[in-house]
């Protein structure tokens, strides 16, 4: 089962043939025209990437609809205790938070970004392959459920570099006052095949004998991964400008002095110091619940995978569904408002859930967690890059994942040792806890307009703080 902070994230032409990238070729703009301090794109330009964009997003989803929604119920079957469970989410998170800051380096010490994210993703989406064969090991159990997790912790190396690069590279795709929109838009499709991806994954799982259901679905999940991969060769990647390129080589000291120049700038320090703090401990209060879901729906609901996977499912619908809206809200509001309303509902998902064991009452939860991820990813997504000053996106990328990813270690073996102490129930409560400090942290850069200054006034301040920040 995959809820809220499992499915967040470290949370919406023209061009000719380069050899050795297929069909996709860095395009240098060249236009006079300026949109909030970034040269245009051409409309044409715009429009192909958001279209491949969309494709690739919609194959690599349905890949990870198919098999991420399941892997604590997969380590379960091989035989796993609640500590590798918690493993699952720890490890990996560890291993991120090791690979982030490097892949910025790596990162920025290139002007073309696509053709390395083509390599590290292709790798992380080969290793679907040998989790499909893992039952057939002739191991105990016990090590079975290792092996599970030194794989999904070698993943996440390749997948932490490509996504750092990734989230640069699209950042200069597209221009600032359209991402909310095109990326709600974006997310209303991807989610859909997600969605699709593990409905059709629940109900395998049940009518095929394991463990021939789970290596089906790591083998068609490579697929769809490698499918994902042709349709980012498309990719018309857009070249920062000089100015920009010589601020991103001014950057390259250290991964402590990049660090501290993100969290101590005159014009964005602030706001990026709390934005990454409170995302800190939402993710903290999502690790520290993240091996409790699997052993709430199996060991103490009996739940079959069918149910789990239409959970998972349900909550996916009011994803699709909410990005588009939250892609609307962000336009007119701006994506602090949108972040605050979201990890709110977040905050108390954990003590809710417990409130009934009613299925109906479940699904309904499940939609209410879905609608609020809808807009934290969106809103996440865009202030990890309104916060940098421009040339340095990958940094603050690699940053902020940096962060959320240490709490993600740290927090599932402390809610593992809750759980063996204080059990189930209490351990939901004191998630709720951690999850609701996030919007104390996250209060420090929200506008109070109405003790500052007049209204008409601080409206028109409304307005310039939406435009600056997308």
């Amino acid at each position: 089962m995959t809820t809220d902070g499992d499915r967040a994230l470290c949370g919406v032409v023209s061009g000719r043939p380069q050899p050795g990238l297929g069909r996709s070729r860095p395009v240098q703009l060249g236009s006079r025209r300026r949109i909030l301090g970034r040269r245009a794109r051409p409309t044409s330009t715009i429009r192909h990437n958001f279209v491949y964009t969309t494709l690739e997003g919609m194959a690599t989803n349905t890949a990870f609809g198919l098999v991420n929604p399941f892997l604590g119920v997969y380590a379960i079957a091989l035989g796993a205790s609640s500590l590798f469970v918690a493993l699952l989410t720890s490890a990996p998170a560890l291993a991120n938070a090791l690979a982030f800051l490097p892949a910025a380096s790596l990162v920025e010490r290139r002007k073309a970004r696509l053709p390395m994210i083509l390599l590290w993703a292709g790798l992380h989406r080969m290793l679907y392959l040998p989790l499909a064969f893992i039952p057939f090991l002739p191991y105990v159990s016990g090590v079975k459920a290792g092996v599970l997790v030194a794989i999904v912790t070698l993943m996440s190396v390749p997948g932490a570099i490509s996504g750092v690069a990734w989230t640069a590279m699209v950042g200069d795709m597209f221009p600032e006052n359209r991402r909310g929109e095109i990326f709600g838009l974006r997310n209303m499709y991807v989610g859909l095949t997600g969605v699709l991806g593990t409905l059709a994954a629940g109900y395998l799982l049940d009518i095929v004998a394991f463990p021939v259901n789970y290596m089906v679905l790591f083998i068609v999940a490579s697929a769809f991964g490698a499918l994902g991969i042709a349709f980012m060769s498309r990719m018309r990647e857009v070249i920062p400008t000089r100015e920009r390129t010589v601020e991103a080589r001014e950057a390259r000291p250290g991964l402590i002095y990049r660090m501290k120049d993100l969290l101590t700038d005159e014009e964005y320090g602030r706001k990026f110091k709390f934005f990454s703090l409170s995302c800190f401990v939402l993710w903290f209060g999502f690790g520290f619940t993240a091996a409790m879901w699997p052993i709430y729906h199996v060991e103490v609901l009996s739940l079959s995978n069918a149910t789990i996977g239409a959970f998972a499912t349900l909550a996916g619908i009011a994803t699709v569904v909410s990005s588009v809206y939250w892609g609307r809200v962000v336009s007119r509001r701006g994506n602090r408002i949108v972040l605050l309303i979201c990890m709110a509902g977040l905050a108390v998902f954990p003590a809710a859930y417990m409130l009934s064991r009613s299925v109906s009452y479940l699904y309904a939860m499940q939609v209410a967690s879905g609608f609020c991820m809808g807009g934290i990813n969106l809103a996440v997504f865009n202030l990890a890059l309104a916060y940098a000053k421009p040339g340095r996106s990958a940094s603050a990328v690699a940053v902020f994942n940096m962060m959320i990813n240490v709490a993600s270690f740290v927090a599932p073996f402390l809610g593992d040792v809750f759980y063996r102490t204080f059990g189930l129930r209490h351990t939901f409560y004191a998630g709720t806890c951690v999850r609701l400090v996030s919007l104390l942290l996250l209060s420090r850069i929200m506008d109070h307009p109405f003790r500052m200054i007049p209204r008409v006034q601080w409206a028109r301040r409304r307005r310039a703080a939406i435009s600056r920040e997308g």
